[in-house]
């Protein structure tokens, strides 16, 4: 029977694991010296040697023969261990196995010793899977285990362990296997197996295995069985669905070149070959990823990990954005690609991304105006005015039918508002009156300072007391209550106010939001006094 390549060559001593030295180093040394402990967590994403590692200390702790810490793999015991004829060995998977009631089997047939080796060995595939009371039922056993025992944890989701379970361990942490090293890897399988294989077919295989050196010899093997002869590049496209590095480079010009068009005919073409468009979009990504990389690191060629042919073309078309644009396109190609998974028609998803990242430049160039605007505004060097009247704009029809404007209007000016005796009639001024005169107040103060009318028209009285008008501002028009706040618009609302109510009236400009929490805030001060002291007891002023 045919054995998958991440089985056959799956590795047997710690030398053997790759990219792993601060584990295996470490793993060796406690072998060789006798300093063995009771319970390990093996952590990290998925193809970076957690179970392999766990295998192999489980034959290194029990060899007859162990050399610097490795198993030998040639006693009887590692043989047993190795085609699993022997049982104090167990590998169990707790996505399967997650309920208290194997946890509670398990506890039960530690406690024997083991049959043939000097340990007895558990372990526990996708530990994340337990139950919490499947976690408390093996808590005790973890913490004080039989001398004769070892627990193994594997897991790829380390933050979903409780901490009971993680202060019990010694925690390994599994980093991603580097392009270079799972490269290497497959060049050395290649030679094994007499197959030749392009240099440029194992960088595209590494650099879609995402640091998993399983998914690359899964992937590997796939590719292997297309055709016999050599692999190439080409091949590795087709059986991939990986789309090519020069239509990432077209679709990237036409883009930056705004011809919506040819984006889209391209879009189709992939389409009508039968590319993944979700494994298309992720290229698209690591395109632009490559040309914010090249545009920015000092050492780019290294990190890109790529020839150096290709490498110039990444320098050569980063040199034609700006790295705003880039960063702006990598935010909208990722929100595609989330889009996308759950869409049924991705294509739609991918082609709407296209049209903004070509509109991308003009959207910015917009966002810039208003954010200028916005400053001049804040700054006071602009006043916001509309026109009284419109007796100065005159338009009539030319020879082309349409409206031409003959006369400019005439620079409106401010005028003070008129000095009113502002005296206390000494009369009540029900909050209901402001709200009924308001509309005239504010034609009042138009045609005093429209500047300020236009801020202040964007405000509502909320409460009147003690002489004092609070003006709320919802949510988003905060820097217009800042403007209106201003000393010199203060005074002029305040005054407009006054006079047109013959009273001393003070003004407070406020967010209504605000407002609303503090009362919120002060109801439930009040309910805490009440349920606290009693309701009868407690009066309220």
């Amino acid at each position: 029977m045919y054995q998958a390549l991440y089985r056959k060559y799956r590795p047997k001593t710690f030398d053997e694991v790759l990219g792993q030295e601060h584990i295996t180093i470490t793993l060796k040394n406690q072998i060789a010296n006798g300093n063995v402990g009771h319970a390990y967590l093996f952590s990290g994403t998925k193809g970076t040697g957690k179970t392999s590692t766990a295998k192999i200390f489980s034959r290194a702790v029990n060899c007859l023969n162990p050399k610097d810490g490795n198993p030998c793999n040639e006693c009887e015991i590692c043989k047993g261990i190795l085609d699993e004829s022997i049982m104090d060995v167990v590998e169990m998977d707790a996505a399967s196995n997650r309920k208290i009631e194997d946890i509670r089997e398990l506890r039960d047939r530690v406690i024997y010793p083991p049959a043939r080796t000097k340990y007895k060995i558990y372990i526990i595939d996708e530990v994340h899977m337990l139950t919490n009371e499947a976690f408390n039922a093996l808590l005790k056993t973890l913490e004080e285990p039989p001398k004769h025992l070892i627990f193994i944890l594997a897991t790829t989701e380390m933050e979903r362990l409780p901490q009971t379970i993680l202060s019990r361990c010694q925690r390994f942490d599994f980093k991603r296997i580097t392009s270079k090293d799972i490269i290497a890897n497959m060049k050395n399988i290649c030679d094994q197996l007499n197959m030749k294989v392009e240099d440029r077919a194992l960088h595209l295989i590494a650099r879609n295995s995402d640091g998993a050196m399983r998914d690359a010899l899964s992937l590997l093997d796939q590719c292997l069985s297309y055709k016999e002869g050599e692999l190439t590049y080409e091949d590795t496209l087709d059986i991939l669905g990986i789309a090519n590095t020069d239509i990432l480079f077209s679709l990237a010009e036409d883009i930056r070149k705004k011809e919506l068009e040819r984006a889209l005919l391209k879009i189709d073409d992939i389409v009508q070959e039968g590319k993944d468009l979700h494994q298309f979009i992720k290229d698209l990504i690591y395109h632009f990823r490559n040309l914010l990389i090249s545009k920015t690191a000092n050492n780019a060629e290294n990190i890109m990990d790529m020839d150096k042919e290709t490498f110039q073309m990444y320098i050569e078309q980063s040199k034609s954005m700006s790295l705003e644009y880039i960063l702006k396109a990598l935010d909208i190609l990722t929100k595609c690609e989330n889009q996308a998974k759950w869409a049924t028609q991705p294509r739609i998803i991918l082609e709407m991304a296209t049209i903004k990242l070509i509109n991308l430049e003009e959207q910015a160039k917009l966002e810039d105006r208003v954010e200028k605007l916005e400053m001049m505004i804040s700054s006071g060097n602009i006043d916001i005015r509309k026109p009284k009247d419109t007796k100065n704009y005159k338009k009539q029809w030319d020879s082309k039918e349409e409206y031409k404007k003959v006369e400019e209007p005439k620079e409106e000016t401010e005028r003070e508002i008129e000095p009113v005796e502002i005296f206390d009639d000494e009369k009540d001024l029900p909050f209901q009156t402001i709200l009924e005169e308001w509309p005239k107040v504010l034609k009042t103060l138009r045609d005093v300072r429209p500047s300020t009318h236009a801020l202040l028209m964007e405000g509502q009285p909320v409460s009147f007391d003690a002489n004092t008008l609070k003006i709320g501002y919802k949510d988003g028009y905060g820097i217009h209550k800042e403007l209106i706040s201003s000393d010199e618009n203060k005074e002029l609302v305040r005054k407009t106010i006054s006079s047109h109510f013959h009273k001393k009236i003070n003004v407070d400009f406020i967010m209504v939001e605000e407002q609303e929490e503090e009362e919120e805030c002060e109801k439930d001060h009040v309910q805490e006094v009440k349920d606290f002291f009693g309701e009868d007891i407690v009066e309220i002023k």
